[in-house]
């Protein structure tokens, strides 16, 4: 029971937004190696993403960074449960085509002008995951994630400078988004160290409330630091 409590604690100070050094620092001063049992796993998700939005047109994909952290639980034999939170999770694409657009931008020079959709979630993974060997696995499970940032921006370079425009998009946006995660993950020291891990998130609801037709695609490759292991 305790040590549901100090998991329940570990998420809560998360989703406040500390940074990974800060959480690390606050959650080992708080439960020591207490955190760890033979089973249970804690520790801290670093990563570069790269997303983009399925149905969009003439777009590149948004590369940013990503941060969270990870619980894992040891089932019988070879399966695991695990649970990825990811308190910033950049998503959208970049270089739309201006027929993306929600408005016209206040400048008229920017009118026609491809732009950036920048959409940032926090999202949560709950996944089965099958380990082959101590150290390689494989994982797939559902994610929900919740909206905490939207803005598309509009630059163009002039003679007297650039020329740039941001509009807020969260009216535009719907705040929760949903679909399917998908891991293969790799971890040093026979299955204590460093983990490696590549994701897939496969969005499968249309993020827009109006007519536009847009699904939330990413690429996920991060670090995953222990807490507490021995």
């Amino acid at each position: 029971m305790r040590l549901v409590k100090k998991i329940t604690a570990l998420i809560f100070l998360l989703t406040l937004g500390y940074q990974s050094l800060q959480a690390q620092a606050l959650i080992a001063l708080v439960f020591g190696k207490k955190i760890t049992t033979t089973r249970l796993h804690v520790g801290i998700m670093v990563g570069l993403a790269g997303s983009y939005l399925e149905d969009a047109t003439g777009q590149q994909p948004r590369y940013g960074l990503a941060i969270g952290a990870y619980t894992t639980y040891d089932l019988k034999k070879n399966w695991q449960l695990a649970m990825d939170i990811i308190m910033r999770s950049p998503k959208g694409a970049r270089q739309l085509r201006y027929e993306n657009a929600f408005q016209p931008p206040d400048d008229d020079q920017l009118v026609g002008q491809d732009f950036n959709r920048l959409i940032t979630y926090m999202s949560f993974s709950p996944m089965i995951r099958y380990q082959f060997t101590p150290s390689f696995g494989l994982a797939v499970g559902p994610y929900g994630a919740i909206r905490t940032k939207a803005k598309d921006e509009f630059q163009k370079g002039t003679e007297n400078g650039e020329l740039t425009y941001t509009h807020n998009t969260k009216d535009n946006i719907h705040r929760i988004d949903g679909g399917a995660t998908f891991d293969l993950q790799y971890v040093l020291m026979k299955g204590k160290g460093l983990r490696f891990n590549v994701q897939y998130n496969l969005g499968l609801g249309n993020i827009y409330k109006d007519d536009l037709q847009g699904k939330n695609r990413q690429f996920l490759v991060a670090v995953g630091i222990p807490i507490g292991a021995r």
